[in-house]
């Protein structure tokens, strides 16, 4: 009897963790849920459309190596060919980088290596026969585009708490009025 009773302590004990367990992750993923859709507050409709552009590129592109590849036999389109266009969708893809202003206002330097060293890997990574099936230049725009949002969100959020900072340091200052210079409504209309 103690044995089964062990088990059945054991078993609700385990059933309790489990349940936590599963709310710990669903509440993680409803957090995960919620960053992606802040995210989408810091979209630049007017500048952001060129991202469209990129992605449309790259789809193509990667579009373009599934034939190739697929009619390698027959002779395909042709190593040549293929390569062009990758550069070429590369350089798009770099283009609306910069002009997206994607390159970063803070620690310039470091954001636009971080980009264009994906963007390079990517590059490099496709003109491998057998790699080049993969989409890596659609993923690499969708990285880049998040990169982006995540760091116009980190912007946003920290210029938020320097004007919050700055109005709580910022000393109110009060107006001393002398009150025999002071003037009533009733007093200027007489």
């Amino acid at each position: 009897m103690s044995d089964q009773q062990a088990h059945a302590d054991n078993l609700r004990a385990s059933r309790a963790e489990t349940l936590k367990n599963s709310a710990r992750k669903a509440k993680k993923n409803i957090q995960a849920a919620m960053n992606g859709v802040s995210l989408m507050a810091h979209i630049d409709p007017f500048m952001d459309w060129l991202f469209a552009i990129a992605l449309m590129a790259a789809m193509l592109k990667d579009i373009l190596d599934i034939i190739n590849n697929a009619l390698i036999a027959a002779g395909g389109i042709g190593a040549a060919l293929i390569f062009l266009l990758t550069i070429m969708t590369s350089l798009v893809i770099g283009f609306v980088m910069i002009l997206t202003g994607s390159t970063g206002k803070t620690k310039v330097a470091k954001t636009i290596a971080k980009r264009i060293t994906i963007l390079i890997l990517a590059t490099i990574a496709e003109l491998v026969p057998g790699v080049d099936i993969l989409p890596l230049e659609t993923l690499v725009v969708i990285i880049i585009v998040w990169m982006t949002l995540v760091e116009r969100k980190v912007n946003a959020d920290a210029e938020r708490e320097t004007s919050i900072e700055a109005s709580r340091q910022a000393p109110t200052k009060k107006i001393n009025q002398n009150p025999n210079l002071t003037t009533t409504t009733a007093e200027k209309l007489a």
